[in-house]
């Protein structure tokens, strides 16, 4: 339990005390910023939340001091802020939550860390227009470009408490928690419910396969691993075809289009799709895969168009052997016999 706390914007502070204690808290080193997410305490006040010490934030150069051994996961997520704080229900001291926000620099960045701490069979509520994960002592959930992390920091503290605070939070944070338009094209039958991940850094062990989304299927007695790739991080058709052919080990194109790699995992199928690499990788056969790959091309969203690419319009594959990509991306085989180092 710490100390009892301060109600910001409530009568326990006075005019002069709360600016002298954040001159204190500089002083002594404790890094403390009155602008940013640090102002949600005091806002969160007026919904009848006490805090018990004013917010604390971090930036990339020090976010180890508060989470070392997670920061390694945040960082690349584009993060730019922590806000930590702990608060109790007004009249309630002793039920306190430590509440900690994360500020990155895009949605899709802030869906990536949220992603990372979600799994199948997970209890989930819903927290405004978000998606939470919830058990009887934590809550997670993004909003914008926000991931919100609440613990219950003391034994008098309940779910009920994280849950009411976690919309009061929501209320108070811009944007929505709606996943990126991108992943509702996973969201096929078979999909594990909870599986989709937004990776920065590699897919499957293979970096070449990042930035990009993996998730899990099961269904008719086929499992394997689903990977989609945008537009904006493939980058164009033809180079990221001498990236992939490079990294990953057994690739090989083969007709209409489809591209194989023998991962140590099982076997890796791809194909470009609307500028959209899709993927499936583990134990399925190539018919198997291909008409899993179609279903989740039907769900693709046009892609948005980019100094990578001209505006989007109406494309096929061409059906030739040796060429993978769509109409106006056309590339010559390379020479047989290209692996990885």
């Amino acid at each position: 339990m710490r100390p009892k706390g301060l109600e910001i914007g409530g009568r326990a502070i006075g005019g002069a005390v709360f600016p002298l204690l954040l001159i204190v808290l500089q002083c002594a080193g404790v890094p403390v910023r009155s602008g940013g997410d640090a102002s949600l305490l005091p806002r969160l006040a007026k919904r009848s939340w006490t805090a018990a010490e004013p917010a604390r934030s971090f930036g990339p150069d020090n976010l180890y001091e508060e989470i070392d051994g997670e920061a390694e996961l945040i960082l690349p997520f584009g993060f730019r802020e922590l806000t930590v704080g702990f608060v109790s229900p007004a009249g309630n001291d002793k039920a306190e939550v430590r509440l900690e926000l994360f500020r990155h620099e895009t949605p899709r960045d802030a869906f990536g860390v949220y992603s990372q701490h979600r799994f199948p069979g997970q209890e989930v509520i819903r927290v405004g227009t978000s998606e939470a994960v919830v058990s009887a002592a934590s809550l997670d959930f993004f909003q914008g470009t926000a991931f919100v992390r609440l613990r219950t920091a003391s034994r008098h503290a309940t779910r009920r408490d994280l849950e009411n605070l976690g919309r009061d939070l929501s209320g108070l944070l811009p944007g929505t928690g709606d996943p990126p338009p991108e992943t509702q094209a996973l969201r096929i039958p078979g999909l594990v419910e909870g599986s989709v991940v937004f990776h920065r850094r590699a897919i499957l062990g293979y970096e070449v396969l990042a930035p990009g989304y993996e998730a899990k299927y099961e269904a008719g007695g086929i499992s394997g691993t689903l990977i989609l790739i945008g537009p904006e991080d493939a980058g164009p058709a033809p180079q990221y075809l001498r990236k992939l052919s490079g990294a990953l080990p057994g690739f090989a194109r083969l007709e209409e289009g489809l591209i194989r790699a023998d991962l140590p995992s099982g076997t890796l199928w791809l194909r470009f799709r609307e500028r959209y690499l899709i993927g499936m990788a583990g134990k399925v056969t190539r018919d198997q895969a291909e008409a899993v790959i179609l279903h989740v091309a039907k769900g693709l969203p046009l892609p948005r168009s980019s100094g990578l690419f001209p505006p989007a319009s109406p494309e096929k594959i061409v059906p030739h052997k040796g060429n993978i990509f769509t109409s106006g991306e056309i590339m010559s085989t390379p020479p047989a016999g290209r692996r990885s180092a």
